[in-house]
């Protein structure tokens, strides 16, 4: 394929390319035997032949998709928003097919100049639903990305993790800092727009459960994963820490800076008459 034809032979081909690509996509509305003998006389079995042609289509997209985010500022090199927005909608039911995740990663990562979304809802909730019941992979640049770009699937993600953290009788606090840290949450948290809704969404649960001392200790867990999340990242804060509480007095936000004084002894202890409420705490 020529991306800029000069010449009407060079237009001629890519009109002749494109059938071709359009007669074997569309082969499933025609008789298994004319497909058989097409694939053959391309040197190809048929069993070989299809996966091979998705490969190549899913490297070509993805090169096209880092061009085009690369020369975002060339109106030519740039895929049209209509391109991807279709383009996102059929790879709704294929999220979770491994030859589809370079495609799914490119997509979730790529940044146009578009003033509105660019990508379908549904590719954002059928990424998301195939990332938390751990049918698919992703990169934490790509998770991160995904819960930036569409609030209700980064909304969907902290509730599920209160419900592994909460489901059980008894909270330990092991299996949920282990959560906690599979979650991607305190990674993506890094950033201030997801701190926000996630610390948001943390106080909403602590105070419809009366303080609860196992969102209390989830929160602190939290806290902690975030920090070391920052530190592995073996940066500086590139955000300003009143990025982070908006809201709260300077004053405030510097005394949340400080590491707790006598450490995290006792932090998770409840009062006794909490404690014959709420399930039990252990390590």
């Amino acid at each position: 394929m020529n991306k800029e034809p000069r010449t009407s032979a060079e237009s001629g081909l890519n009109s002749w390319i494109r059938g071709l690509l359009s007669h074997v996509l569309s082969a499933f509305r025609f008789d298994m035997k004319e497909v058989c003998l097409f694939t053959k006389s391309l040197g190809y079995e048929s069993i070989d032949y299809y996966p091979s042609l998705l490969k190549s289509m899913v490297l070509s997209l993805v090169s096209e998709l880092r061009e085009s985010h690369l020369n975002g500022l060339s109106t030519q090199s740039r895929m049209a928003p209509e391109r991807m927005m279709s383009l996102s909608e059929v790879c709704v039911p294929l999220v979770t097919l491994p030859d589809m995740e370079p495609l799914v990663e490119a997509l979730l990562t790529y940044h146009g100049h578009e003033p509105q979304e660019v990508l379908a809802p549904e590719f954002f909730e059928a990424v998301n639903e195939a990332f938390l019941s751990e049918k698919i992979v992703l990169p934490t640049s790509s998770v991160v990305s995904l819960w930036f770009r569409h609030l209700p699937s980064l909304e969907k993600a902290t509730l599920h993790l209160f419900e592994k953290l909460f489901s059980s009788k008894i909270i330990c606090l092991r299996r949920m800092e282990c959560c906690i840290r599979e979650s991607f949450l305190p990674q993506a948290a890094c950033q201030p727009a997801i701190f926000r809704i996630v610390d948001e969404m943390f106080r909403f649960v602590l105070l419809e459960t009366d303080g609860a001392p196992e969102v209390l200790a989830a929160l602190q867990v939290f806290t902690s994963c975030l920090v070391e999340a920052l530190k592995k990242e073996n940066k500086q804060l590139t955000f300003a820490l009143r990025t982070y509480f908006p809201y709260g007095a300077p004053c405030l936000a510097a005394a949340l800076s400080q590491h707790p004084e006598g450490g995290a002894e006792g932090i998770n202890q409840p009062s006794p008459d909490a404690a014959q409420k709420r399930p039990p705490l252990s390590y």
